[in-house]
């Protein structure tokens, strides 16, 4: 049994022509038996063309709370659905939406490269999509893929940074995923990157032997808010299966920077 007690929604828009919209709200309702138990908004300030956005939690990423926790073992693939309340269409690429049990932020639901638009006006595209069930992985499932969300905090003066990050997975006493990210991470911005794993690997044999490292290569500092990293089942497409690897709601680590005095060069992420 888990309870969810808050919930989390992460949006990635196509990267087509008018695919982005101006409403900064997305509506979220969770059914089960016939009820909505769930009838929340997230709030967002770019849903624009290409762009990624991290809503939710209770750190300064505002989503209206719930009332009461969700059984999430009651939950069916009809059971989320995603909405929109403007006539200003949006055209979301890939949806994700996470919970927060005792333990940890999981993976609940999820679709790639979504086939609609959503819009009140019936002749632009649909009011809500349903969002399915993705499973939990396990210690033994093999990962494919990574998803690496992150949001950049928008306190300390300038968080952002145009200097690339590195991204290492080892894993049985092997290195196996090694990830340079040269996107720029702008404060108070989401990013969601998905990474293929060369070498396939179990949260198992991260644990055992191996571990996850972040590091920054250069000295222009950068000072994350939220990070969450998953393993995916799958080579392409939707995932069956989403490992739980590392989430951290609200950052605590420090900026990284190569210049000691603002920072540490590499830290280790904590996996559970």
């Amino acid at each position: 049994m888990a309870m969810v007690n808050t919930l989390w929604l992460a949006t990635l828009t196509k990267d087509q022509r008018d695919a982005g919209t101006d409403t900064q709200r997305l509506n979220l309702t969770v059914n089960i038996d016939g009820e909505d138990l769930v009838d929340t908004h997230f709030y967002f300030s770019d849903l624009g063309r290409g762009r990624a956005e991290l809503s939710g939690g209770p750190h300064g990423l505002p989503s209206e709370p719930l009332t009461s926790p969700v059984e999430s073992t009651l939950l069916t693939n009809s059971s989320i659905r995603l909405g929109i309340r403007t006539d200003d269409a949006w055209a979301p690429r890939d949806v994700l939406v996470l919970g927060s049990t005792e333990r940890r932020i999981e993976a609940l639901a999820m679709e790639t490269e979504v086939d609609r638009w959503l819009s009140t006006d019936r002749g632009e595209g649909k009011l809500t999509m349903p969002i399915r069930l993705v499973s939990q992985g396990s210690s033994s499932t093999l990962i494919r893929r990574v998803l690496f969300l992150v949001f950049t905090s928008w306190q300390g003066g300038d968080p952002g940074t145009t200097d690339p990050i590195e991204l290492q997975i080892a894993a049985g006493g092997n290195l196996v995923l090694v990830q340079e990210i040269h996107e720029p991470l702008r404060a108070a911005t989401a990013n969601w990157f998905l990474i293929d794993a060369p070498i396939p690997f179990t949260r198992g044999n991260v644990l055992s032997n191996g571990g996850i490292q972040l590091q920054i290569q250069g000295s222009n500092a950068w000072l994350p808010k939220v990070l969450f990293l998953y393993g995916l089942d799958t080579a392409a497409g939707r995932p069956n299966e989403i490992v739980h690897l590392v989430s951290i709601p609200e950052w605590g680590l420090g900026p990284l920077s190569t210049e000691a005095q603002e920072g540490k060069a590499s830290v280790p992420l904590p996996v559970v």
